[in-house]
Parts: C-alpha cells; sequence; structure tokens
C-alpha cells in the first residue's frame, strides 16, 4: 500500500469523512472502502500527469515558435 495515500486520507477532515460514513481512520476501512479511495488516488494522480505532459508538450511547441 502506498503511504501517501493513507496519509492523504487521514489528513482528510473527520467532517468530511463523516458525512460518507466513513470511519476516521484510513486503518479502520473496510476492503471496499479503502479500493475505493486507492481508485480515487491512483486516477487523480494520472488526470494530473497527463495534465502536466500536455502542459509540457505546449511550451516545447511554444519555444520553437520563438
Amino acid at each position: 500500500m502506498d503511504y501517501n495515500i493513507e496519509e492523504a486520507y487521514n489528513n482528510m477532515s473527520s467532517l468530511s469523512k463523516e458525512d460518507i460514513s466513513f470511519p476516521d481512520k484510513f486503518f479502520n476501512l473496510t476492503r471496499e472502502q479503502e479500493r475505493f479511495i486507492m481508485n480515487l488516488y491512483f486516477a487523480d494522480r494520472d488526470s494530473v500527469k497527463r495534465e502536466l505532459l500536455q502542459a509540457i508538450e505546449e511550451m516545447k511547441e511554444t519555444i520553437n515558435d520563438l
């Protein structure tokens, strides 16, 4: 398991987790809840990575145009 996921989850607002009936601490998640959190974490990371790569390509094009 990725420690960053556990740390990020534990740092989230307790009220937010309570609103969706999730436990306050990562280690108290059910397997289904843990899988859900992990899917969100990796999906978001992949999305950010794609956006950054796209921005790099746009910057390269701009530099070439100069």
